[in-house]
């Protein structure tokens, strides 16, 4: 099936197609060279996040020991931190068991 359009057309047309790959290969550069950019600013605001998330962790820790009377530093309450820690890992990995479905 043979197209009737106009020789400008056509000129158009192969003029987008050899320029299409040159586009293509810019577009997949840009997008490497930000990526490599902001890598390190992304791999450091994880880590942020990670020790932000730690800290809040062991305030609840400390908090909830307190409540059932157990003093920091005392060995009932790394006893107690260390069975809280054992329920956390628990149910992170349930919930991570329920997403691999």
């Amino acid at each position: 099936m043979s197209m009737n359009l106009a020789p400008t057309t056509w000129a158009w047309v192969r003029r987008i197609t050899e320029i299409a790959p040159t586009v293509l290969w810019a577009l997949a550069a840009a997008g490497a060279a930000i990526m490599i950019m902001y890598f390190p600013r992304i791999l450091e605001a994880r880590a942020t996040i990670e020790r932000q998330r730690a800290q809040e962790i062991t305030e609840e820790n400390r908090a909830y020991c307190e409540k059932w009377g157990l003093k920091a530093g005392t060995h009932e309450h790394t006893l107690f931190t260390l069975d809280l820690q054992e329920i956390r890992a628990k149910v992170e990995q349930r919930i991570a068991d329920d997403l691999a479905f």
